[in-house]
């Protein structure tokens, strides 16, 4: 019984942790969204979700599937990554789309 306690508070952890950043990026503008692109490198803006996923999650890890998470649960996942692998605010977008396209 405690370890289902656990899961259920872990679980509630994540989806008020997923609200919140959802709620953050819901209240940018059309102003940050552009500025968000200044100084992006122009090979990057090119480049497709997908290509992008590709390309920065498999160089630490297996990737999972598009599916295999729900969209908040890839909220939080790709936040973290934007952290630990040093994406651009565009990429981890660009790779947040990609992967809420599954679902």
């Amino acid at each position: 019984m405690k370890d289902i306690n656990k899961i259920l508070l872990l679980i509630s952890v994540v989806a008020f942790t997923a609200t919140v950043f959802t709620q953050c990026a819901s209240q940018q503008n059309a102003t940050s969204a552009e500025s968000a692109t200044k100084g992006v490198p122009e090979y990057v803006l090119q480049k497709s979700g997908a290509q992008l996923w590709a390309e920065s999650c498999i160089r630490c890890h297996n990737t999972a599937s598009p599916a295999t998470f729900s969209d908040v649960q890839w909220d939080v996942a790709v936040k973290h990554m934007e952290i630990r692998a040093q994406l651009t605010r565009v990429e981890a977008e660009k790779v947040l789309e990609f992967l809420k396209s599954a679902n």
